[in-house]
Protein backbone atom coordinates (compact mmCIF):
# COMPACT_ATOMS: atom_id res chain seq x y z
CA UNK A 1 0.00 0.00 0.00
CA UNK A 2 1.27 3.42 -0.90
CA UNK A 3 0.35 6.99 0.06
CA UNK A 4 -1.42 8.56 -2.90
CA UNK A 5 -3.61 11.60 -3.35
CA UNK A 6 -6.16 11.20 -6.12
CA UNK A 7 -8.52 13.83 -7.51
CA UNK A 8 -11.05 11.55 -9.17
CA UNK A 9 -14.78 11.14 -8.82
CA UNK A 10 -14.44 7.39 -8.50
CA UNK A 11 -12.32 7.81 -5.39
CA UNK A 12 -14.84 10.00 -3.56
CA UNK A 13 -16.51 7.25 -1.52
CA UNK A 14 -13.29 5.62 -0.41
CA UNK A 15 -11.66 8.94 0.40
CA UNK A 16 -14.59 10.13 2.52
CA UNK A 17 -14.36 6.95 4.57
CA UNK A 18 -10.69 7.66 5.12
CA UNK A 19 -11.34 11.27 6.11
CA UNK A 20 -9.88 12.74 2.94
CA UNK A 21 -12.39 15.19 1.47
CA UNK A 22 -12.51 15.33 -2.33
CA UNK A 23 -15.34 16.72 -4.45
CA UNK A 24 -15.52 17.88 -8.03
CA UNK A 25 -15.05 21.56 -8.66
CA UNK A 26 -16.53 22.45 -12.01
CA UNK A 27 -16.77 24.84 -14.91
CA UNK A 28 -20.26 25.45 -16.26
CA UNK A 29 -21.27 27.24 -19.46
CA UNK A 30 -24.29 29.23 -18.26
CA UNK A 31 -25.32 30.37 -21.73
CA UNK A 32 -24.03 30.96 -25.24
CA UNK A 33 -24.03 34.57 -26.45
CA UNK A 34 -22.88 38.02 -25.37
CA UNK A 35 -23.83 38.52 -21.72
CA UNK A 36 -22.24 40.93 -19.24
CA UNK A 37 -21.76 39.18 -15.90
CA UNK A 38 -22.03 41.54 -12.96
CA UNK A 39 -21.93 39.61 -9.70
CA UNK A 40 -22.08 36.29 -7.86
CA UNK A 41 -23.67 35.52 -4.51
CA UNK A 42 -21.81 33.33 -2.03
CA UNK A 43 -24.42 30.68 -2.77
CA UNK A 44 -23.64 30.62 -6.50
CA UNK A 45 -26.36 32.84 -8.02
CA UNK A 46 -24.98 34.89 -10.93
CA UNK A 47 -26.47 38.20 -12.11
CA UNK A 48 -25.99 39.51 -15.66
CA UNK A 49 -27.52 41.47 -18.51
CA UNK A 50 -27.27 41.87 -22.27
CA UNK A 51 -26.44 45.04 -24.19
CA UNK A 52 -30.09 45.18 -25.29
CA UNK A 53 -31.14 45.43 -21.64
CA UNK A 54 -32.45 41.97 -20.74
CA UNK A 55 -31.61 41.21 -17.10
CA UNK A 56 -31.00 37.66 -15.85
CA UNK A 57 -30.07 35.56 -12.89
CA UNK A 58 -28.58 32.08 -13.08
CA UNK A 59 -28.04 29.22 -10.68
CA UNK A 60 -27.30 25.53 -11.12
CA UNK A 61 -30.81 24.45 -10.16
CA UNK A 62 -32.89 26.81 -12.29
CA UNK A 63 -30.50 27.77 -15.07
CA UNK A 64 -30.84 31.14 -16.81
CA UNK A 65 -33.98 33.09 -15.86
CA UNK A 66 -34.91 36.53 -17.19
CA UNK A 67 -36.04 38.83 -14.38
CA UNK A 68 -36.34 42.21 -16.10
CA UNK A 69 -35.46 44.40 -19.06
CA UNK A 70 -34.96 47.91 -20.32
CA UNK A 71 -38.02 48.92 -22.31
CA UNK A 72 -37.17 52.32 -23.80
CA UNK A 73 -35.01 51.02 -26.66
CA UNK A 74 -31.68 52.37 -25.38
CA UNK A 75 -28.71 50.07 -24.71
CA UNK A 76 -27.99 48.93 -21.18
CA UNK A 77 -25.58 50.90 -19.00
CA UNK A 78 -23.85 49.94 -15.78
CA UNK A 79 -23.67 46.54 -14.13
CA UNK A 80 -26.13 43.98 -12.75
CA UNK A 81 -25.08 43.03 -9.23
CA UNK A 82 -26.25 40.69 -6.49
CA UNK A 83 -25.95 40.64 -2.72
CA UNK A 84 -23.80 38.08 -0.94
CA UNK A 85 -26.92 36.23 0.24
CA UNK A 86 -28.62 36.42 -3.16
CA UNK A 87 -31.77 38.19 -1.92
CA UNK A 88 -31.39 41.45 -3.86
CA UNK A 89 -30.17 42.37 -7.35
CA UNK A 90 -29.17 45.87 -8.42
CA UNK A 91 -29.31 47.02 -12.04
CA UNK A 92 -30.79 49.74 -14.25
CA UNK A 93 -34.39 49.49 -15.48
CA UNK A 94 -36.88 51.79 -17.19
CA UNK A 95 -39.11 54.00 -15.08
CA UNK A 96 -42.37 53.70 -17.03
CA UNK A 97 -43.59 57.04 -15.69
CA UNK A 98 -40.67 59.00 -17.21
CA UNK A 99 -39.43 56.66 -19.94
CA UNK A 100 -35.85 56.93 -18.62
CA UNK A 101 -33.64 54.20 -17.18
CA UNK A 102 -32.45 54.57 -13.61
CA UNK A 103 -30.85 52.80 -10.66
CA UNK A 104 -33.18 50.00 -9.59
CA UNK A 105 -33.32 47.02 -7.25
CA UNK A 106 -34.96 43.61 -7.58
CA UNK A 107 -36.33 41.62 -4.64
CA UNK A 108 -35.79 37.94 -5.41
CA UNK A 109 -38.46 36.86 -2.90
CA UNK A 110 -41.26 38.99 -4.38
CA UNK A 111 -39.96 39.15 -7.96
CA UNK A 112 -40.50 42.92 -8.06
CA UNK A 113 -38.39 45.87 -9.25
CA UNK A 114 -38.14 49.26 -7.54
CA UNK A 115 -36.91 52.39 -9.37
CA UNK A 116 -34.69 54.60 -7.22
CA UNK A 117 -34.30 57.78 -9.27
CA UNK A 118 -31.38 60.07 -10.10
CA UNK A 119 -30.13 63.63 -9.68
CA UNK A 120 -32.47 65.06 -12.33
CA UNK A 121 -36.03 64.02 -13.29
CA UNK A 122 -35.14 63.34 -16.93
CA UNK A 123 -31.78 62.51 -18.43
CA UNK A 124 -29.87 61.86 -21.65
CA UNK A 125 -29.21 58.81 -23.86
CA UNK A 126 -32.25 57.21 -22.24
CA UNK A 127 -30.79 57.30 -18.72
CA UNK A 128 -31.17 59.35 -15.56
CA UNK A 129 -28.76 57.17 -13.58
CA UNK A 130 -27.09 53.76 -13.74
CA UNK A 131 -26.01 51.11 -11.24
CA UNK A 132 -22.29 50.25 -11.01
CA UNK A 133 -21.64 49.08 -7.44
CA UNK A 134 -23.52 47.76 -4.40
CA UNK A 135 -22.73 46.88 -0.80
CA UNK A 136 -22.74 43.17 0.00
CA UNK A 137 -26.11 43.53 1.79
CA UNK A 138 -27.69 45.73 -0.89
CA UNK A 139 -28.36 48.64 1.46
CA UNK A 140 -26.35 51.12 -0.60
CA UNK A 141 -25.88 51.44 -4.36
CA UNK A 142 -23.36 53.61 -6.19
CA UNK A 143 -23.06 54.57 -9.83
CA UNK A 144 -23.50 57.46 -12.22
CA UNK A 145 -26.09 60.22 -12.32
CA UNK A 146 -26.53 62.65 -15.21
CA UNK A 147 -26.52 66.40 -14.57
CA UNK A 148 -26.48 67.78 -18.10
CA UNK A 149 -26.12 66.29 -21.58
CA UNK A 150 -22.31 66.39 -21.20
CA UNK A 151 -21.70 66.00 -17.46
CA UNK A 152 -22.39 63.22 -14.96
CA UNK A 153 -21.28 62.68 -11.38
CA UNK A 154 -20.68 59.73 -9.12
CA UNK A 155 -23.79 59.08 -7.02
CA UNK A 156 -24.81 57.09 -3.97
CA UNK A 157 -28.25 55.78 -3.05
CA UNK A 158 -29.52 54.56 0.31
CA UNK A 159 -32.98 54.37 1.79
CA UNK A 160 -32.42 57.26 4.17
CA UNK A 161 -31.17 59.91 1.74
CA UNK A 162 -32.12 58.66 -1.72
CA UNK A 163 -29.75 59.46 -4.60
CA UNK A 164 -27.05 61.94 -3.57
CA UNK A 165 -24.27 63.60 -5.57
CA UNK A 166 -20.71 62.54 -4.65
CA UNK A 167 -19.40 65.43 -6.71
CA UNK A 168 -16.27 66.02 -8.76
CA UNK A 169 -12.99 67.45 -7.50
CA UNK A 170 -12.32 68.82 -10.99
CA UNK A 171 -14.78 71.59 -11.95
CA UNK A 172 -16.96 70.90 -14.98
CA UNK A 173 -15.64 67.35 -15.31
CA UNK A 174 -17.40 64.03 -14.81
CA UNK A 175 -16.90 61.25 -12.27
CA UNK A 176 -18.40 57.82 -11.61
CA UNK A 177 -18.56 55.43 -8.65
CA UNK A 178 -17.89 51.78 -9.57
CA UNK A 179 -17.85 49.96 -6.21
CA UNK A 180 -18.41 50.40 -2.49
CA UNK A 181 -17.10 48.54 0.55
CA UNK A 182 -19.32 46.74 3.05
CA UNK A 183 -20.02 49.60 5.46
CA UNK A 184 -20.20 52.31 2.79
CA UNK A 185 -17.20 54.28 4.04
CA UNK A 186 -15.04 53.73 0.93
CA UNK A 187 -16.26 54.20 -2.64
CA UNK A 188 -14.04 53.81 -5.72
CA UNK A 189 -14.37 54.72 -9.38
CA UNK A 190 -13.01 57.31 -11.78
CA UNK A 191 -12.59 61.04 -12.06
CA UNK A 192 -11.86 63.03 -15.22
CA UNK A 193 -8.76 65.21 -15.03
CA UNK A 194 -8.66 68.75 -16.47
CA UNK A 195 -7.52 67.33 -19.81
CA UNK A 196 -10.31 64.76 -19.82
CA UNK A 197 -8.13 61.76 -18.93
CA UNK A 198 -10.09 59.26 -16.85
CA UNK A 199 -8.17 58.40 -13.66
CA UNK A 200 -8.76 56.26 -10.59
CA UNK A 201 -10.49 57.93 -7.66
CA UNK A 202 -11.68 57.05 -4.18
CA UNK A 203 -14.17 58.63 -1.79
CA UNK A 204 -13.27 57.95 1.86
CA UNK A 205 -16.01 59.07 4.24
CA UNK A 206 -17.26 61.34 1.48
CA UNK A 207 -13.90 62.98 0.69
CA UNK A 208 -12.67 62.37 -2.87
CA UNK A 209 -9.04 61.99 -3.97
CA UNK A 210 -7.11 60.54 -6.90
CA UNK A 211 -5.40 57.15 -6.56
CA UNK A 212 -1.66 57.39 -7.27
CA UNK A 213 1.33 55.09 -7.61
CA UNK A 214 4.50 55.28 -5.49
CA UNK A 215 5.74 58.19 -7.62
CA UNK A 216 2.57 60.18 -7.20
CA UNK A 217 1.34 59.53 -10.73
CA UNK A 218 -2.35 59.08 -11.39
CA UNK A 219 -3.44 55.54 -12.26
CA UNK A 220 -6.40 54.26 -14.25
CA UNK A 221 -10.00 53.65 -13.31
CA UNK A 222 -10.69 51.77 -10.05
CA UNK A 223 -13.12 48.89 -10.44
CA UNK A 224 -13.64 47.23 -7.05
CA UNK A 225 -12.75 47.38 -3.37
CA UNK A 226 -12.36 44.91 -0.50
CA UNK A 227 -14.99 44.68 2.25
CA UNK A 228 -12.93 46.71 4.73
CA UNK A 229 -12.01 49.33 2.12
CA UNK A 230 -8.24 48.91 2.46
CA UNK A 231 -7.58 47.26 -0.92
CA UNK A 232 -8.60 48.70 -4.31
CA UNK A 233 -8.15 47.19 -7.77
CA UNK A 234 -8.18 48.80 -11.18
CA UNK A 235 -6.65 49.26 -14.60
CA UNK A 236 -3.58 51.21 -15.61
CA UNK A 237 -1.52 51.38 -18.79
CA UNK A 238 -0.81 48.61 -19.56
CA UNK A 239 -1.01 46.65 -16.30
CA UNK A 240 -3.81 46.16 -13.75
CA UNK A 241 -3.08 47.31 -10.23
CA UNK A 242 -3.78 46.48 -6.60
CA UNK A 243 -3.68 49.45 -4.24
CA UNK A 244 -3.44 48.85 -0.51
CA UNK A 245 -3.63 51.46 2.26
CA UNK A 246 -0.54 49.92 3.91
CA UNK A 247 1.64 48.77 1.00
CA UNK A 248 0.64 51.28 -1.65
CA UNK A 249 0.28 50.26 -5.29
CA UNK A 250 1.34 46.96 -6.88
CA UNK A 251 1.10 46.26 -10.60
CA UNK A 252 -0.10 42.88 -11.86
CA UNK A 253 2.30 42.25 -14.72
CA UNK A 254 2.39 39.99 -17.77
CA UNK A 255 5.50 39.15 -19.83
CA UNK A 256 3.74 40.38 -22.99
CA UNK A 257 2.20 43.53 -21.54
CA UNK A 258 2.59 46.65 -23.67
CA UNK A 259 0.51 49.41 -25.19
CA UNK A 260 -0.79 46.72 -27.54
CA UNK A 261 -1.42 44.04 -24.88
CA UNK A 262 -3.24 45.52 -21.92
CA UNK A 263 -4.89 44.29 -18.77
CA UNK A 264 -7.48 45.15 -16.17
CA UNK A 265 -8.51 43.89 -12.74
CA UNK A 266 -12.25 43.29 -12.54
CA UNK A 267 -13.11 41.70 -9.20
CA UNK A 268 -11.80 41.22 -5.66
CA UNK A 269 -12.85 38.92 -2.83
CA UNK A 270 -14.20 40.47 0.38
CA UNK A 271 -10.94 39.81 2.25
CA UNK A 272 -8.89 41.39 -0.54
CA UNK A 273 -6.77 38.27 -1.02
CA UNK A 274 -7.99 37.16 -4.46
CA UNK A 275 -8.21 39.32 -7.57
CA UNK A 276 -9.48 38.36 -11.03
CA UNK A 277 -8.94 40.14 -14.30
CA UNK A 278 -7.64 39.84 -17.85
CA UNK A 279 -5.02 40.71 -20.44
CA UNK A 280 -5.81 40.98 -24.15
CA UNK A 281 -4.56 42.53 -27.35
CA UNK A 282 -5.59 46.16 -27.85
CA UNK A 283 -8.71 46.34 -29.98
CA UNK A 284 -9.43 42.61 -29.72
CA UNK A 285 -12.88 41.29 -28.69
CA UNK A 286 -13.28 41.48 -24.89
CA UNK A 287 -13.64 37.73 -24.33
CA UNK A 288 -10.70 36.77 -26.56
CA UNK A 289 -7.99 37.50 -24.03
CA UNK A 290 -6.35 35.69 -21.15
CA UNK A 291 -8.12 35.66 -17.79
CA UNK A 292 -6.14 35.51 -14.56
CA UNK A 293 -6.41 35.05 -10.82
CA UNK A 294 -3.94 36.91 -8.60
CA UNK A 295 -2.87 36.55 -5.00
CA UNK A 296 -0.10 38.38 -3.18
CA UNK A 297 1.69 35.11 -2.46
CA UNK A 298 1.25 33.43 -5.84
CA UNK A 299 1.14 36.40 -8.19
CA UNK A 300 -0.76 36.25 -11.47
CA UNK A 301 -1.84 32.81 -12.72
CA UNK A 302 -3.64 32.14 -16.00
CA UNK A 303 -7.21 31.29 -14.95
CA UNK A 304 -7.43 28.28 -17.25
CA UNK A 305 -4.14 26.92 -15.91
CA UNK A 306 -5.36 27.53 -12.37
CA UNK A 307 -8.57 25.59 -13.03
CA UNK A 308 -6.66 22.70 -14.59
CA UNK A 309 -4.32 22.58 -11.59
CA UNK A 310 -7.41 22.12 -9.42
CA UNK A 311 -8.50 19.10 -11.45
CA UNK A 312 -11.25 20.97 -13.31
CA UNK A 313 -12.21 19.99 -16.85
CA UNK A 314 -12.33 23.31 -18.71
CA UNK A 315 -14.31 21.72 -21.58
CA UNK A 316 -12.48 23.72 -24.24
CA UNK A 317 -13.62 27.04 -22.75
CA UNK A 318 -11.14 29.91 -22.69
CA UNK A 319 -12.01 31.98 -19.63
CA UNK A 320 -10.75 35.15 -21.28
CA UNK A 321 -12.76 37.74 -19.35
CA UNK A 322 -13.54 36.93 -15.71
CA UNK A 323 -15.78 39.74 -14.51
CA UNK A 324 -16.83 38.84 -10.98
CA UNK A 325 -15.70 36.86 -7.95
CA UNK A 326 -17.96 36.02 -5.01
CA UNK A 327 -17.33 37.75 -1.70
CA UNK A 328 -16.01 34.50 -0.21
CA UNK A 329 -13.62 34.09 -3.16
CA UNK A 330 -14.91 30.64 -4.05
CA UNK A 331 -16.75 31.34 -7.32
CA UNK A 332 -15.76 33.21 -10.48
CA UNK A 333 -17.89 34.13 -13.49
CA UNK A 334 -17.39 36.00 -16.71
CA UNK A 335 -17.17 35.78 -20.48
CA UNK A 336 -15.12 33.53 -22.70
CA UNK A 337 -15.19 31.41 -25.82
CA UNK A 338 -15.93 27.73 -26.26
CA UNK A 339 -14.20 25.19 -28.49
CA UNK A 340 -16.31 26.41 -31.44
CA UNK A 341 -15.18 30.01 -30.78
CA UNK A 342 -18.67 31.02 -29.67
CA UNK A 343 -19.10 33.63 -26.95
CA UNK A 344 -20.17 32.05 -23.66
CA UNK A 345 -20.87 33.09 -20.09
CA UNK A 346 -18.97 30.78 -17.72
CA UNK A 347 -19.27 29.90 -14.03
CA UNK A 348 -16.23 28.48 -12.24
CA UNK A 349 -17.02 26.86 -8.90
CA UNK A 350 -14.04 26.54 -6.56
CA UNK A 351 -16.19 26.00 -3.47
CA UNK A 352 -15.91 22.24 -3.66
CA UNK A 353 -12.67 21.39 -1.93
CA UNK A 354 -10.31 19.45 -4.09
CA UNK A 355 -7.83 18.36 -1.47
CA UNK A 356 -7.71 18.41 2.30
CA UNK A 357 -4.61 19.65 4.04
CA UNK A 358 -3.87 16.34 5.76
CA UNK A 359 -2.44 13.19 4.29
CA UNK A 360 -4.36 9.99 3.70
CA UNK A 361 -3.54 6.40 2.78
CA UNK A 362 -5.51 4.64 0.07
CA UNK A 363 -4.98 1.39 -1.82
CA UNK A 364 -5.50 1.57 -5.57
CA UNK A 365 -5.25 -1.17 -8.17
CA UNK A 366 -4.72 1.08 -11.22
CA UNK A 367 -2.50 4.16 -11.38
CA UNK A 368 -0.47 5.17 -8.34
CA UNK A 369 2.63 7.21 -7.53
CA UNK A 370 5.49 6.46 -5.14
CA UNK A 371 7.33 7.24 -2.97
CA UNK A 372 5.21 9.94 -1.42
CA UNK A 373 6.68 12.07 0.10
CA UNK A 374 9.45 12.07 -2.51
CA UNK A 375 12.95 13.49 -2.56
CA UNK A 376 14.28 13.02 -6.11
CA UNK A 377 12.50 10.53 -8.39
CA UNK A 378 8.72 10.09 -8.43
CA UNK A 379 7.58 6.77 -9.93
CA UNK A 380 4.25 6.14 -11.68
CA UNK A 381 2.78 2.64 -11.52
CA UNK A 382 -0.16 1.04 -13.33
CA UNK A 383 0.01 2.68 -16.76
CA UNK A 384 2.04 1.69 -19.82
CA UNK A 385 2.07 4.89 -21.86
CA UNK A 386 2.12 8.51 -20.67
CA UNK A 387 2.08 11.34 -23.20
CA UNK A 388 2.82 14.17 -20.82
CA UNK A 389 2.87 15.17 -17.17
CA UNK A 390 2.42 18.62 -15.66
CA UNK A 391 3.19 19.68 -12.11
CA UNK A 392 1.50 22.63 -10.40
CA UNK A 393 2.19 24.28 -7.06
CA UNK A 394 -0.68 24.90 -4.65
CA UNK A 395 -1.44 28.39 -5.96
CA UNK A 396 -1.99 27.02 -9.44
CA UNK A 397 1.30 27.87 -11.12
CA UNK A 398 2.70 25.31 -13.56
CA UNK A 399 6.24 24.55 -12.38
CA UNK A 400 7.26 21.59 -14.55
CA UNK A 401 6.26 19.83 -17.79
CA UNK A 402 7.69 16.56 -19.10
CA UNK A 403 6.82 14.88 -22.39
CA UNK A 404 7.04 11.16 -23.21
CA UNK A 405 7.51 10.21 -19.57
CA UNK A 406 8.48 6.62 -18.95
CA UNK A 407 6.97 6.06 -15.52
CA UNK A 408 9.40 8.24 -13.61
CA UNK A 409 9.79 11.99 -13.05
CA UNK A 410 12.78 13.84 -11.66
CA UNK A 411 11.39 16.33 -9.11
CA UNK A 412 14.69 17.15 -7.42
CA UNK A 413 14.62 20.70 -8.81
CA UNK A 414 11.35 21.53 -7.03
CA UNK A 415 11.31 23.37 -3.74
CA UNK A 416 10.03 21.51 -0.70
CA UNK A 417 6.24 21.56 -0.41
CA UNK A 418 2.95 20.24 -1.79
CA UNK A 419 2.29 19.81 -5.53
CA UNK A 420 -0.32 18.44 -7.91
CA UNK A 421 0.76 16.02 -10.65
CA UNK A 422 -1.42 15.73 -13.75
CA UNK A 423 -0.96 12.73 -16.03
CA UNK A 424 -2.02 13.04 -19.68
CA UNK A 425 -2.83 10.04 -21.83
CA UNK A 426 -3.77 10.56 -25.51
CA UNK A 427 -3.80 14.29 -24.97
CA UNK A 428 -6.44 14.23 -22.21
CA UNK A 429 -6.05 14.52 -18.46
CA UNK A 430 -6.20 10.98 -17.10
CA UNK A 431 -5.70 11.46 -13.39
CA UNK A 432 -4.29 13.93 -10.91
CA UNK A 433 -2.35 13.28 -7.72
CA UNK A 434 -1.13 15.33 -4.82
CA UNK A 435 2.42 14.67 -3.67
CA UNK A 436 4.93 16.15 -1.27
CA UNK A 437 8.47 17.08 -2.22
CA UNK A 438 10.73 16.56 0.80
Amino acid sequence: MKNIYKITKKALYACCILGFTITNAQLTVMTVGNYTVGGISDGGIVSMHTSAGQIYKWDELNGLVQIGSISNGYPAAGRTLITADGTKIGSSTTNTATGFNEISTYNTATGSWTNLGGLVPTGWDGHVSSTWGMTSDGSTIVGLGWLTAGTAHAVKWDAATGVTDLGSIVPNRSSRANAINSDGSVIVGWQDQDNGTRSGAKWVNGVESFITDTNGNYVGEAGDVSADGTTIIGSAMPNPYVWNSVNGLTYITHPNSSAFFRGGATGISADGKKVVGFFRAFGAPPMSGEGFIWTEAGGRVNLNDYAVSMGINTQGVNMGLPLAISKDGKRIAGMGTNASNQMVAFFLDLSKTLLSTHESTQHNNTISIYPNPVKDILHIKGISRIDKVEIYNMVGQKVKTDNAVENRIDVSSLSKGNYILQIFVKGETSQSFKFIRQ
